[in-house]
């Protein structure tokens, strides 16, 4: 199940984006109110945060003013809120769930709670416009970057536009991101790109399976969007082979790939029937056939559109 971290600055609209997804059905995990809930549900959990931060409960407010108190706080709290999200997430039968939360990205205790990462993003005024405690609490808060996001929804017009903004995210997250889907030299299948982990190693999940690695600087990793082959009218995208791959099958299964040169041959000659067979080789086709097997199965062919013509040999 992939797991989106809905985040942003108070006041940036974070919640309503949460709310929206809520009404279309989707689960959501409300950090802030689920920790409210938690002081209730949890025996004796006011008692150990009043312990650790040292003052009434009815006064905990002061940690948006004392660093010190927050961290005392958090310790006591954040491993509460891991474990009831965990069980929210271990009740759910869903493709997708979103997790909304105003510091996940900063707190290393959350680090692999989530897959992707949608940014809400407000000018400042309309912010304090918004919530009245954005002028009290943003010196707390530390301002995401957009490098940190996925996904940035630029929550600065209306809610109609903020609603129609988020409807085309969900079309897209249908639709298979080819700049998103990695072969890597050496290992069997693809790979779908999670984050960047330290060192500018790579996080990704195994296509098929589901089971997660860590991909380091000195691995050799093409985006299959970054793939393309030779015809005799120049370069052809990986996504139009695949295309052209499914046209020409219509509804059959794709041959085998190992001792069946001649039916991978036939297939590619009636999909791409101009395709340079000087530069391009049948060992070339089987691996083809193999990622649209792979993306047949595990992904879809419904390609999100690329903004740039970032095609590479």
């Amino acid at each position: 199940m992939k797991t989106v971290l809905i985040t942003g600055g108070i006041g940036s609209g974070k919640s309503e984006v949460r709310k929206y997804l809520d009404s279309l059905g989707y689960p959501v995990y409300d950090c802030d109110s689920r920790t409210k809930a938690l002081y209730t549900e949890v025996p004796g959990l006011v008692q150990r945060v009043e312990k650790a931060i040292g003052v009434p409960f009815s006064e905990v407010g002061i940690i948006f003013k004392d660093a010190a108190k927050r961290k005392a706080l958090e310790a006591v709290v954040y491993p509460e809120v891991l474990q009831d999200l965990q069980r929210w997430k271990e009740s759910l039968d869903s493709p997708v769930c979103f997790v909304e939360s105003a510091i996940a990205l900063e707190k290393r205790q959350f680090d692999g709670t989530y897959d992707e990462v949608w940014l809400v993003k407000a000018p400042l005024a309309a912010r304090k416009a918004r919530n009245p405690k954005v002028a009290e609490r943003i010196s707390s808060q530390t301002e995401i970057p957009d490098e940190a996001a996925d996904i940035i929804i630029d929550n600065d017009a209306d809610i109609i536009s903020l609603h129609r903004k988020i409807d085309k995210i969900l079309d897209n997250m249908e639709k298979t991101d080819l700049s998103k889907i990695l072969s890597v030299s050496g290992k069997h299948g693809l790979y779908k790109f999670l984050a960047l982990a330290r060192g500018n190693a790579v996080v990704a999940e195994h296509l098929n399976d589901g089971s997660r690695t860590c991909l380091d600087a000195h691995s050799r990793i093409t985006t299959l969007a970054d793939i393309a082959i030779y015809t005799s009218e120049g370069e052809m995208k990986l996504k139009d082979v695949f295309l052209a791959l499914d046209k020409a099958l219509d509804g059959k299964e794709a041959p085998a790939t190992k001792g069946n040169d001649a039916a991978v041959k036939a297939l590619f000659e009636k999909a791409v029937p101009n395709y340079d067979d000087t530069r391009f080789y049948v060992s070339h086709m089987r691996k083809i056939i193999d990622w649209y097997r792979d993306l047949k199965q595990f992904a879809s062919l419904d390609f999100v559109e690329e903004e740039e013509e970032t095609v590479e040999q």
